[in-house]
C-alpha cells in the first residue's frame, strides 16, 4: 500500500476528497465496487442516526470495518469515550451556511463545502454500545433488484436485445442484452442501473446537463455522466444487496481514465456522486430531506 496523502489546506474540500479516491484507486480498490455491509446497511452516524449519502457513502464504504456505525471526536467524548490514539479517520463532506457580498454589493448566503474527521466505533473506547437490532432481509438480492425496478416510475422503456448497453435519450429508451448473456447477475443488474441511471438525466426527469448536452466520446461532459451512471448504479446495487465483488473487473485502462479525470478536475467526484445519489434516489422513487446540491447536505 503506498502511503496516505497529504491532506491539503482544510479550506480545499475538493482536493482533500479527490486525494483519498485517487489514493484508493491507485491501491486497487475501486471506491464504487465495494460493497456495503449487507446486514446493516449504508455507513452511517452512530449519535445521530444519519445515514451518510453521495461521496460520504463511498469513503466511509470503503473502510474495512465490521460495523459501520461512525463519530465525530467531540461526538465519541459527549458519549464518554475517546478515540484510540494513533487512530485514523476519514473526512466526510458536509455545507455550512456563509454571507458574502455579490456584485451590488448585497449580502447574500451561500452554501460552503467543508469536511470534518469521523472514526468508526471500533476505534473508540470507553463507550458501551447499544447496536440496533439487525432487521430481517425478506427478498434475495435480485429480487431486491426487481423491485427497484418496478420503483422507477415514468421510466423509460426498456428493451433486452443486441450486445452493446445503451440508453438512446431521442427515443426515451433503454437497451441491455439479455440475462443470460452476462457473467453474473450482478453484472447484468448493475449493467442495467447504469443505463437506467443515464436515463434519469433526461429533461422531462432530472433534467442533468452532463446528459442534456451533447457531447462527443471521450469529452470532459461525457467522461462525468458516465461517472454519475457508474456511481448511482452502485447506489442501487448497495440498495438491493448485490454483491459488487462479483461483477467483471474494470481494466487497467478503465481504472488509467477514472484517475486522469480526477486529477484534471478535482470537483468532479463530489459533483458526480450527487448527482449519482439524485439519480438513484428517483430510480427508487426516494424524496430526500435534503436538497443534495454539488454535495450532500449533511449536519452532525
Amino acid at each position: 500500500m503506498k502511503s496516505a496523502a497529504t491532506f491539503a489546506p482544510h479550506s480545499d474540500v475538493y482536493e482533500v476528497i479527490t486525494n483519498r479516491i485517487i489514493l484508493a484507486l491507485e491501491n486497487g480498490v475501486t471506491p464504487w465496487k465495494v460493497s456495503w455491509n449487507t446486514a446493516h446497511g449504508a455507513p452511517r452516524n452512530y449519535k445521530s442516526k444519519h445515514v451518510y449519502q453521495g461521496i460520504n457513502a463511498f469513503l466511509l464504504g470503503m473502510q474495512q470495518y465490521e460495523q459501520p456505525y461512525y463519530l465525530t471526536f467531540n461526538q465519541a467524548c459527549e458519549l464518554g469515550g475517546c478515540v484510540r490514539k494513533g487512530e485514523k479517520g476519514m473526512p466526510v463532506v458536509f455545507y455550512k451556511t456563509g454571507k458574502k457580498e455579490d456584485a451590488q454589493g448585497k449580502e447574500k448566503k451561500v452554501a460552503i463545502l467543508q469536511y470534518s474527521t469521523v472514526f468508526n466505533i471500533a476505534q473508540i473506547d470507553g463507550v458501551e454500545w447499544k447496536l440496533p437490532e439487525l432487521p430481517s432481509r425478506e427478498h434475495t438480492p435480485q429480487e431486491a433488484a426487481e423491485q427497484i425496478l418496478a420503483s422507477y416510475t415514468n421510466g423509460p422503456r426498456i428493451v433486452y436485445a443486441g450486445s452493446e448497453p445503451h440508453y438512446r435519450t431521442s427515443t426515451d429508451t433503454v437497451t441491455v442484452p439479455e440475462a443470460s448473456d452476462f457473467h453474473t447477475a450482478e453484472d447484468f443488474y448493475l449493467t442495467l442501473f447504469h443505463e437506467l441511471a443515464h436515463s434519469t438525466g433526461h429533461s422531462k426527469r432530472l433534467n442533468r446537463a452532463t446528459l442534456t448536452e451533447k457531447a462527443a466520446f471521450g469529452s470532459e461532459t461525457y467522461a462525468k455522466e458516465e461517472l454519475v451512471a457508474e456511481l448511482a448504479a452502485a447506489f442501487l446495487g448497495n440498495a438491493a444487496g448485490l454483491d459488487l465483488a462479483s461483477t467483471t473487473a474494470g481494466s487497467a485502462s478503465y481504472v488509467a481514465s477514472w484517475l486522469q479525470a480526477l486529477r484534471n478536475d478535482k470537483r468532479l467526484i463530489i459533483s458526480a456522486a450527487s448527482q449519482g445519489q439524485k439519480a438513484a434516489n428517483l430510480i427508487r422513487g426516494i424524496v430526500p430531506s435534503y436538497e443534495a446540491g454539488e454535495a450532500e447536505v449533511h449536519t452532525e
